[in-house]
């Protein structure tokens, strides 16, 4: 007995087809009774809205039954007009596959009833391959709505982030703006100070010394902001020349040196004794190496221990710079380099805004480079790991745009 889907589609089946084709009307009021004692919570919008179109679909199976040889048409565009019909109305494919279930049933229930007999086996497995025909063609519909959609909602949320990043990058280029308006004459009235005070007495030289490095470490703080927002607009310049990278970095020390004097930290340093030459922005790759140490001294307690190494490893040059400090949470490492991104305990007087290591690794990622950070766990200390491609083999001197 040959039972195959292509010999069974092209065997006719006039009687059936016959009554399919006839009683349309009445086999859909079987289904929605039926669908109704089934699931009595569906909404019955959902019936109504298909009760049109159904009795169609009906009568095209009962047309592909009647016919002899290889059929001439479907019930596969009706099917897929279900299928559009059902997603409009907020079906879910659970609820459109057990409907059409619950069809199936209804169907060959119908058929012995209005025969008065038991259908035979090739007739019960005709109409279930145009049924499972039908059940592809109304899934294949469904999901490609489905998708159309979910390809809309996903453009109009990357629509939506664009737009919340370019507004970030306008408030932190004007916050940064009005910040530097007053850094400017509070730098000159401090110089102003030093000239008409006397500076002999150890109260007034340290309230001086406070204010110069507060004022500095302001500006350097304004200046990431203004950085940040630069790279976020596309609108960032590296100044790419060759130079030693041992320099970079004991310029960088001599930027923090104060703070790791006032915090009484024991400092680590360990250079190559032959130059490591880079093609780079100088005072850009000063600037990461100054807030990777930065970020070392204020995450590290008094009297702690902070180390940079560099060494060269295949075409690129490492920077490592580890602390004893205290560390980073496992589940927090990936977010380090989140802007804004708090990853110590709030108000635990640690947690910063945020921006230094994100402008690092920004910088970083320019320079066509990588970071990336480690620890033990907190209390355990932190590493982080800067890679810069080494120089190229012809000489190199240029400015460079680099685009967002």
């Amino acid at each position: 007995m040959d039972l195959a889907p292509y010999a069974l589609r092209a065997e006719p089946h006039r009687e059936i087809g016959a009554v399919l084709k006839r009683d349309s009307s009445l086999i859909v009021d079987r289904w929605i009774k039926l669908a109704e004692t089934q699931h009595p919570g569906a909404p019955r919008v959902h019936y109504a809205a298909l009760r049109d179109a159904l009795p169609e679909f009906i009568e095209s199976v009962g047309r592909a039954l009647e016919q002899s040889g290889p059929p001439t048409s479907t019930p596969r565009r009706e099917a897929k007009a279900h299928g559009e019909q059902r997603w409009e109305h907020g079906w879910s494919l659970s609820e459109l596959i057990r409907d059409y279930q619950l069809l199936r049933v209804a169907l060959l229930d119908y058929l012995e009833d209005a025969l008065k007999r038991p259908l035979l086996y090739r007739e019960a497995m005709a109409v279930g391959i145009f049924i499972d025909d039908a059940v592809d063609a109304s899934i294949g519909r469904y999901i490609e709505h489905r998708d159309a959609q979910q390809r809309t909602n996903d453009a109009e949320r990357a629509a939506a982030l664009e737009e919340l990043s370019r507004r970030k990058d306008e408030f932190l280029a004007i916050l940064g703006h009005e910040l530097r308006n007053p850094l400017a004459p509070i730098r000159n009235s401090l110089e102003v100070v030093r000239k008409l005070v006397d500076s002999s007495h150890p109260a007034v030289a340290k309230s001086l010394e406070v204010l110069d490095r507060q004022s500095r470490q302001l500006g350097r703080l304004v200046d990431d902001l203004l950085d940040l927002a630069r790279i976020g607009r596309g609108e960032f310049e590296l100044r790419i020349e060759r130079f030693d990278l041992r320099r970079a970095i004991d310029q960088a020390l001599q930027v923090v040196d104060p703070l790791v004097k006032e915090r009484n930290h024991r400092m680590s340093v360990a250079l190559p004794a032959n130059a490591i030459h880079v093609d780079a922005d100088f005072a850009r790759v000063t600037q990461i190496v100054g807030n990777l140490l930065s970020n070392a001294v204020k995450y590290t307690d008094a009297d702690g221990y902070i180390s940079l190494a560099l060494h060269e490893d295949g075409g690129n040059a490492v920077i490592a710079v580890r602390d004893n400090g205290i560390g980073i949470a496992p589940e927090k490492l990936e977010r380090v380099f989140e802007l804004f991104a708090r990853v110590h305990e709030p108000h635990s007087g640690r947690d910063g805004l945020g921006i230094g290591l994100a402008l690092v690794q920004r910088l970083v990622q320019q320079h066509g480079g990588s970071i990336s950070a480690s620890s033990d766990g907190p209390g355990l200390g932190a590493q982080f790991e800067v890679r810069l491609p080494l120089r190229a083999r012809e000489p190199l001197i240029v400015i460079e745009k680099v685009a967002r």
